[in-house]
């Protein structure tokens, strides 16, 4: 997303936009609660409806934004080579190996491998994907984080995994009625299908850091997400590359691999 500490178009067209949206919602919310209150009920709710469309485009481009700037990633490289049968999957050597060479500085995640229970458990985690902001009257805080275990079995040519993901939140605001505080941390275990995390971010110039695979970064809008799959394609590709399969190898079970 756009960085730096000088103005930019699309700063100075976020600030307008924000503003015409807060100040003509507002306004449209006030007039459309009188006329509700003056028996006018249609044109009422017709003017609730137009501004809550309003803040719903306004939030939508904040999000393509964070989504853009998240696209950009780099992506690792499978490697090249012939595929091989179940019936004689490459050496684990060869496996770890070529797993371990597409990692690279560019990527959200990093591969590792060390002996593990019965063979060799290659550990897949996401960097650090951390956000802190702060506007007039609410500062907060977003972090997620992603580890999955593959654990190969050289006997055999079989792998199996797990995934443990987690995200903490906190916020806090000071308003009217005083201030407000709360944070939630949650944790899990299991396999996931399809699924993503995503915090998308914006404030005043140099309100919004943002700690990711690139290292900290502060600008007036962010955004963070994990995304399993990007990591785990690439890993699962590898692997049936060259032969290795789930103990169990149907299409319910290639599901959980995305």
């Amino acid at each position: 997303m756009s960085g730096g500490q000088d103005p930019s178009r699309d700063q100075r067209f976020a600030v307008i936009s924000r503003r015409v949206v807060f100040v003509g919602g507002s306004a449209l919310f006030v007039t459309g609660f009188l006329a509700v209150l003056n028996g006018q009920v249609g044109p009422g709710i017709a003017l609730f409806v137009i501004t809550f469309l309003a803040v719903m485009a306004r939030g939508l481009m904040t999000v393509r934004r964070g989504q853009r700037a998240i696209a950009d990633r780099d992506r690792a490289q499978v490697p090249d080579g012939p595929v091989r049968s179940p019936d004689a999957p490459a050496p684990v050597e060869h496996v770890v190996a070529a797993l371990l060479g597409m990692n690279s500085d560019g990527l959200p995640y990093k591969i590792g491998a060390f002996p593990g229970p019965g063979g060799v458990r290659v550990d897949v985690h996401w960097k650090n994907e951390e956000m802190r902001w702060q506007t007039l009257f609410v500062r907060g805080s977003q972090a997620y984080t992603w580890r999955m275990e593959v654990d190969l079995d050289p006997s055999t040519g079989r792998y199996k995994f797990v995934e443990h993901s987690g995200k903490a939140s906190v916020r806090a605001a000071a308003g009217p009625m005083g201030a407000v505080a709360y944070g939630e941390w949650t944790w899990q275990k299991g396999k996931t299908s399809g699924s993503r995390s995503a915090t998308f971010v914006e404030g005043a110039d140099g309100q919004v850091t943002v700690t990711g695979p690139g290292g900290p970064r502060t600008s007036w809008e962010g955004a963070v997400m994990i995304k399993p799959a990007d990591a785990k394609v690439p890993v699962f590709t590898v692997l049936r590359n060259n032969g290795w399969r789930p103990r169990f190898d149907w299409f319910g079970a290639r599901m959980f691999e995305k």
